[in-house]
């Protein structure tokens, strides 16, 4: 059992096999992306392997953690506009029109329920605004509307 696919089956069946005895809440964080699964090293595995074993620690804060800036604007007033909005360009006209720092952008995210990469850009948190609140509406209403009746 040295094949990728063998050991990457094996372990998939160990994974599978904890996550049944996870809690429903201990899940849904999984699910939701505010917990993680991490691989760290066994003392018997680190003496053997070939490759060194990574620190299970947290790697040290750079400096005093800052709490996100509180959002300039009011969230859920931004999720019913943009959930009036029909039109991805005219989301991101929306949103630049906020002037929102990139900070803003990120903590408004956070409280509609996007995820951003702690290095987005600013036009990346913007993409990933409109693209979660109207731009898979839009996906969704396009794929289920019916195909016209050609004659």
């Amino acid at each position: 059992m040295t094949s990728p696919a063998d050991l990457s089956h094996a372990v998939l069946v160990r994974v599978a096999e904890f996550l049944r005895t996870l809690p429903a809440d201990q899940l849904a964080a999984l699910a939701d992306g505010s917990a993680r699964l991490q691989l760290t090293a066994t003392a018997a595995t680190a003496a053997t392997s070939d490759r060194p074993a990574r620190p299970s620690v947290a790697p040290k804060s750079r400096g005093t953690a800052k709490a996100a800036p509180a959002p300039a604007v009011e969230p859920e007033k931004v999720r019913a506009d943009l959930a009036a909005i029909d039109d991805r360009a005219a989301a991101g006209r929306y949103l630049d029109d906020l002037r929102l720092t990139v900070p803003q952008l990120k903590a408004l995210a956070n409280n509609l329920g996007i995820a951003v990469p702690s290095r987005a850009t600013k036009a990346d948190v913007r993409r990933d605004i409109v693209q979660w609140t109207v731009g898979r509406r839009l996906d969704s209403s396009a794929i289920s509307r019916p195909a016209p009746v050609r004659g």
